[in-house]
């Protein structure tokens, strides 16, 4: 799906359930059908909400990682305050629902789903604090907002106007499904029945003192492997579980050609991390995937590409070079590293791709990369707006190199940026930090501190 029919989906189930409980409502008094509105409103925002961090492939593709979660904080912060807003008309209305203790049970669950939702907002407010395992804080936040949804839902049936509305019934239902059937594939079948996703590990390759490459082999070969976009990333697990199985995302490096072998290219640098740098030839992994909108098939142009990457953030890169290689690709490309003196990425095979590619490979050998850099590297202004920019790094290397390539006048909409070790928004403009993204660049931020 498209990023406007992705869009639309959202409209419809964040709105419609508004407008129908307006129109449908029984009752003429403002303030009854405020409060009414406002809990539906709250109830369609909170089903989205869940919905759209749940690894949908098509949504994540269509919109990136990172302006997932973004819309995933908005219609959070949309649907606490519309259900706080709801309370508040209903205890004007019934100022006795003010004591729990002695209200129905209908307004003791409603109470019990506003309190959960305000720890949720406090959680994501707060973040992760320093040192906190990230497994415990997201455990934390999924939990309490299914206990916030599962009280809301009771709060609904046991009122019972809503479900008494035929209309409003179907559209509750249909709600309740679509939840229910992306829950259910999200966190039941994939984690323990997918064949697709089972993997093992065919052999480790060092590329470096902190970096290896496994790779993997799909365990079921009459199924193949998954099938990707060079670019997009998998999540892997190291056993198979619903819940207390840690998890995280690691970019694809190999070809996207070859569906029969996977390589993730992994820095020794966190604790999960270390234990899958640490996996043997023989050790079975689980992926979910492939994910991600940072890929040069939607968004690479007739004039090439210019990559930009930063250590291990020539993962995605290498996935790319690869592809295009085997592809046969004419166009012009360049890259651009900025990595350690002691451990060169893919050195070897980076001089057999200037062989097979029209690739001109610079690095910054410590250079800051910046608008005299640039200047350097990519052909004059009437050409280089018309070539494909994927800058994929640390958060340094992410915010010096889109500040440059704003005042290079680079349309944004040539921009694609993935940035690992993601902690808040890379500020982009050629001015002092202001935390916002120049519009139309795109962002596939992941959550995590390793790959």
């Amino acid at each position: 799906m498209t990023t406007i029919a992705w869009s639309g989906v959202l409209v419809v189930m964040t709105v419609v359930p508004f407008v129908l409980s307006a129109w449908r409502g029984h009752s003429t008094a403002v303030p009854t059908m405020l409060s009414v509105g406002l809990g539906v409103l709250g109830l369609g925002a909170l089903v989205v909400v869940v919905l759209v961090p749940s690894r949908i492939r098509t949504l994540t593709r269509a919109f990136g990682v990172d302006r997932v979660m973004g819309l995933h904080r908005w219609l959070g912060l949309i649907a606490l305050v519309a259900v706080v807003a709801h309370a508040a008309v209903a205890l004007w209305n019934h100022p006795a629902l003010l004591n729990p203790i002695t209200a129905r049970d209908t307004a003791k669950v409603g109470w019990g789903s506003l309190v959960a939702l305000l720890a949720v907002g406090g959680v994501a407010y707060g973040g992760r604090r320093p040192g906190a395992r990230y497994e415990v804080w997201a455990r934390l936040h999924v939990g309490l907002a299914a206990a916030g949804l599962l009280l809301a839902a009771l709060h609904v049936l046991w009122l019972d106007h809503l479900v008494a509305d035929p209309v409003m019934r179907v559209c509750l239902v249909v709600l309740a499904f679509a939840l229910l059937a992306v829950l259910s594939h999200r966190w039941v079948w994939r984690p323990l029945f997918s064949r697709q996703g089972a993997y093992v590990v065919y052999g480790v390759r060092r590329e470096g003192p902190s970096v290896a490459t496994l790779v993997l082999a799909p365990v079921h070969l009459r199924r193949g492997g998954l099938t990707f976009a060079p670019g997009q990333f998998v999540w892997l697990r190291l056993r198979r579980a619903v819940v207390g199985t840690e998890e995280h995302p690691f970019t694809i490096a190999s070809s996207a050609n070859v569906t029969g072998r996977l390589e993730l290219t992994v820095r020794d640098q966190g604790d999960f991390s270390h234990r899958v740098a640490s996996l043997r030839q023989g050790d079975q992994v689980w992926l979910d995937g492939p994910h991600g909108s940072f890929t040069a098939e939607e968004h690479g142009g007739r004039a090439g590409l210019v990559l930009v990457a930063g250590g291990v953030g020539i993962t995605p890169m290498m996935s790319m070079l690869r592809t295009l290689s085997e592809r046969g690709d004419a166009r012009r490309h360049r890259l651009v590293l900025a990595e350690r003196g002691d451990e060169p990425l893919f050195a070897d095979e980076l001089a057999v791709l200037t062989r097979r590619l029209d690739l001109e490979i610079t690095r910054t050998a410590g250079r800051r990369i910046d608008v005299a850099f640039l200047s350097q590297v990519l052909p004059p202004a009437p050409e280089r707006r018309h070539l494909d920019y994927f800058v994929c790094g640390p958060a340094s290397l992410a915010t010096g190199t889109l500040a440059a390539l704003d005042q290079l006048d680079v349309p944004p909409n040539r921009v694609h940026c993935e940035q690992f070790g993601w902690t808040g928004p890379v500020p982009t403009s050629s001015g002092p930090p202001t935390g916002r993204l120049r519009p139309g660049v795109r962002r596939s931020g992941r959550h995590t501190s390793v790959r």
